[in-house]
């Protein structure tokens, strides 16, 4: 199959497919446009943090407006795609890039080696730290509105959830998937929320909770993949948990899982939480523009840069 890269990789090396047929190929397998080399922008390389890059082996490929459009050896690589979104803060588009023109480019613009492709592993995120149990909501809520990153908005969110909630969940929601990616509580963690990937065209009690923008408390229903769900956090059907939708701009983006551990139930009076969580989509708001400024100010500079140069060599 052309499309997992190492068979195309070594088919292009032993000459007998081209670059550019490779590239249709590729585009064609996943549904995606092929990269064009002579639309490559390295001022975006310094979009991303080389250690993402390193992590997610794709290359910042151009920027337009607040969409990035990234190369990817494995443009259906979901979690990758969220993740470098909702971090950055910007409207992701994945490009399919072949494997060995990857290895070059991931080598010459942020010197990573290409050892990557034997391996194709990520290497191990840090351990990450246990969420405080914070009695205090508003206190939990602060936290909120000092956050600098989305991760940390993430974080302040887990602490103001565990206030109502034996196990919380943060999902983000990329279509078409929902994808975990954070958790504190009974059972939960880091790594067992990356774990979890919901689909939205399935039935599911995320899927009404994303499509109609409303709050869920009570007993999921019998769906398949809520059954599913509940089995990989070992909650016990037929007991009630908490769907909590947080909305940017009219689009649903995150989903908060809560609930009262593997035989409890949801507890109700859940109104101060909803409005705290009004605070998660101002903070994000107030995080983007600070990334537009920090990146005018970073262009400003670097246009400053080039005009000196400019003069020094015209002189």
């Amino acid at each position: 199959m052309l499309y997992g890269g190492r068979l195309g990789t070594s088919l292009y090396e032993l000459g007998f497919i081209t670059e550019e047929r490779l590239s249709e190929a590729l585009a064609r397998a996943h549904g995606v446009p092929a990269a064009d080399t002579h639309d490559f922008e390295a001022d975006a390389a310094s979009l991303v943090p080389r250690k993402l890059v390193a992590r997610f082996k794709m290359i910042p490929w151009r920027l337009r407006g607040q969409t990035l459009f990234v190369g990817m050896v494995d443009p259906s690589d979901h979690a990758a795609v969220a993740h470098i979104g909702y971090t950055l803060g910007y409207i992701v588009r994945p490009l399919v890039v072949p494997e060995f023109r990857m290895v070059q480019m991931l080598h010459d613009h942020f010197g990573i080696d290409e050892r990557w492709r034997y391996t194709d592993t990520r290497s191990p995120e840090a351990t990450p730290m246990p969420i405080p149990r914070v009695k205090d909501p508003a206190e939990a809520a602060a936290a909120i509105d000092v956050a600098t990153t989305r991760d940390e908005v993430v974080s302040a969110v887990l602490v103001l959830g565990r206030c109502y909630f034996k196990r919380v969940v943060f999902f983000i929601v990329r279509e078409p998937w929902i994808i975990g990616w954070d958790g504190a509580g009974e059972g939960m963690d880091r790594t067992r929320a990356a774990a979890l990937r919901i689909p939205l065209d399935l039935p599911s009690v995320f899927q009404g909770v994303t499509r109609d923008r409303t709050v869920f408390v009570g007993r999921l229903g019998a769906e398949e993949t809520n059954r599913q769900f509940l089995e990989a956090i070992g909650k016990k059907a037929g007991t009630t948990a908490a769907v909590l939708p947080v909305a940017l701009r009219g689009r649903v983006v995150n989903l908060i899982w809560g609930d009262s551990g593997a035989r409890g139930a949801a507890r109700g009076g859940l109104g101060q939480l909803l409005a705290h969580m009004q605070k998660i989509p101002r903070a994000y708001l107030r995080i983007i523009r600070a990334r537009v400024a920090e990146a005018k100010r970073e262009a400003e500079v670097q246009a400053g840069l080039r005009k000196r140069e400019g003069e020094k060599k015209e002189a």
